[in-house]
């Protein structure tokens, strides 16, 4: 079995326990307990995947300190895994977590996607940096003894 994790920090919790601290000096300590609590455990939390080789099955998840947030999946039959290049661009305003992969108009990132026969075509796993990405791809092309494309640059390679 294969798990990759990556930290995250979540916008909408950090409001709860601001929320907490203004209840807190408006004298309403058991509201304040409540949403100060929520947004400490939900705060900082983890997302990612796990894929299991002898069942055929892809999680993908969220974690909140021991709790899994996802359920498992059958994988159809897995031809090869990709790591494909994206350009975020400079005007996203998306919620956060977003991808960042540095500063400028023309950042990138990367894409792991799995790629499956049937109708779905592929099923995406993570973004991140390159390096992160071509290991974990390595990876999960090991396990399930598939091939991986690198498609980071302008020429596409098969690296294993």
């Amino acid at each position: 079995m294969y798990t990759y994790e990556k930290f995250n920090v979540r916008l909408f919790p950090w409001f709860l326990l601001v929320l907490g601290m203004a209840f807190t000096f408006s004298g309403m300590y058991l509201e304040a307990g409540i949403l100060g609590t929520l947004g400490a455990l939900l705060a900082i939390s983890f997302t990612g995947f796990s894929i299991d080789a002898e069942r055929m099955m892809v999680r993908r998840f969220d974690r909140f300190l021991w709790v899994y947030i996802g359920n498992w999946k059958p994988i159809e039959k897995p031809l090869y895994v990709t790591v494909v290049r994206i350009k975020l661009s400079g005007r996203r305003n998306t919620p956060l977590p977003i991808p960042t992969a540095g500063m400028g108009k023309d950042a990138r990132a990367y894409k792991l996607n799995l790629v499956i026969e049937g109708k779905a075509r592929y099923i995406p796993l993570a973004i991140g940096n390159r390096i992160e990405m071509l290991e974990a791809g390595l990876e999960i092309a090991r396990l399930l003894n598939i091939k991986l494309l690198d498609h980071t640059s302008h020429e596409k390679k098969w690296l294993v």
